[in-house]
C-alpha cells in the first residue's frame, strides 16, 4: 500500500470523527486534554513546554448539502434509503414510517369498502376519521382521489357534521381549490351529495377564513380566475357552492358583528363581488341546488341598478 493510499484511508477514518460541537460530542477527550494542560503549567509553574502533548485533530467539514433520507430513481422499484455516519437511523425511520402509513391507509380503505357494501356505513365513521387524519399528515392532496369516487362522496357526506371544525375546513378548501378536476372527474354527477354538509361548514366561517375560501376556489394552476368562475357556474355543485359562499358573506356583513378582517379581505371580497357579476351576467347559468334569498341585496350594496336587473332576470 502506498503512502498515498495510506493518507487517504486515514483521512477517511477521520472524517467520520469530525464533530461541529466537539467539547459536547467528544467531552471525555476534551476534558481529558484540558486538565493534562493545566497539571503540565502547574508543574512548569506557569511556563508552558515548548513540546506540546500529542493531540488527535480532526478536519472541520462544514455541512452545506441538504439530507435527504430518500432518494427517488428513475425507473427503480420503490423508493431507494441512503444514510451517512452521521445519522443512518433517521433514512431506516423515514422509509420505515411512509411504508406504515401507505399500508394503513390501504386497510383503512378496503375495511371502508366492506362497511359500505354491508349498509352500515355508521361504523365506518370512526375509520374515516382515521384516514383523514392519514391523508392530511402530509398534505390534503392525497385525499382527493377519495372524493373522485361515489362511495367516497357519500360516505364523506355522512361524516361531515361528525368532524372538528378545523379538519372540516381543511375538507372545505381541497373541494374549492380542486373543483375543476373534481367536476371533470364526476361523471356519475354524485358531487351534490356534498353540499347540504359544505354549506353547514360555510355557516360557520369567519370572514377570513371565507376569503380564503373563495380565493382557493377562483384560482388554479392551469385556469384563470375568468376560466374558474366559468367552469364553476355551469356547474350545479359548483354553483351553488360559490352561492353559499357569497351568501354567508353577506350575512356577516349585515349582522353587525365585528368580523375582524386580516388586512387586504375587503379589497379581496369588493374585487370578488364584481368578478362573479361579471361572470353571472355573461353567461346562460345552470339551477342551483338552492338560491339563496340575500343574494340580490348582496349585489346592491356594490353594483349599479342596471347590472342589478340584469343579475336578477339571469338569477331567475
Amino acid at each position: 500500500m502506498t503512502d498515498k493510499e495510506k493518507e487517504w484511508i486515514i483521512r477517511l477514518q477521520m472524517i467520520q470523527l469530525q464533530s461541529e460541537n466537539p467539547y459536547l460530542e467528544d467531552y471525555y477527550y476534551q476534558e481529558y486534554y484540558r486538565r493534562l494542560e493545566a497539571k503540565m503549567a502547574e508543574e512548569e509553574l506557569g511556563i508552558r513546554s515548548k513540546k506540546e502533548p500529542p493531540k488527535l485533530t480532526t478536519p472541520y467539514i462544514t455541512k452545506t448539502d441538504a439530507y435527504t433520507p430518500v432518494v427517488h430513481i428513475e425507473g427503480s422499484l420503490g423508493q431507494v434509503a441512503v444514510s451517512t455516519c452521521y445519522s443512518p437511523r433517521r433514512a431506516i425511520g423515514a422509509v420505515h414510517e411512509q411504508k406504515d402509513t401507505r399500508q394503513q391507509r390501504l386497510e383503512i380503505l378496503s375495511k371502508i369498502e366492506k362497511s359500505f357494501n354491508n349498509a352500515t356505513p355508521e361504523k365506518s365513521i370512526f375509520l374515516l376519521i382515521k384516514l383523514i387524519n392519514l391523508c392530511f399528515r402530509d398534505s390534503g392532496d392525497e385525499f382527493l382521489p377519495f372524493l373522485s369516487v361515489s362511495k367516497g362522496k357519500k360516505l364523506l357526506a355522512r361524516l361531515l357534521p361528525f368532524l372538528k371544525n378545523d379538519s372540516a375546513l381543511k375538507i372545505l378548501h381541497i373541494v374549492a381549490s380542486n373543483l375543476p378536476t373534481l367536476i371533470s372527474r364526476d361523471t356519475e354527477e354524485d358531487l351534490p351529495v356534498l353540499y347540504p354538509s359544505l354549506r353547514n361548514v360555510i355557516g360557520v366561517l369567519t370572514f377570513s377564513q371565507l376569503i380564503n375560501v373563495l380565493k382557493d376556489l377562483t384560482s388554479s394552476e392551469s385556469l384563470s380566475t375568468f376560466e374558474c368562475l366559468s367552469l364553476t357556474c355551469q356547474n350545479k355543485f359548483g354553483l351553488s357552492l360559490l352561492y353559499a359562499l357569497l351568501s354567508h358573506g353577506e350575512k356577516l356583513l349585515s349582522s353587525g358583528v365585528p368580523l375582524e378582517p386580516s388586512i387586504g379581505d375587503f379589497e379581496t371580497w369588493t374585487d370578488m363581488i364584481f368578478q362573479v357579476a361579471g361572470q353571472l351576467s355573461q353567461c346562460s347559468l345552470v339551477e342551483p341546488l338552492l338560491l339563496p334569498s340575500n343574494l340580490l341585496t348582496l349585489f346592491c350594496r356594490y353594483l349599479d341598478k342596471r347590472t342589478v336587473h340584469q343579475l336578477k332576470s339571469n338569477l331567475e
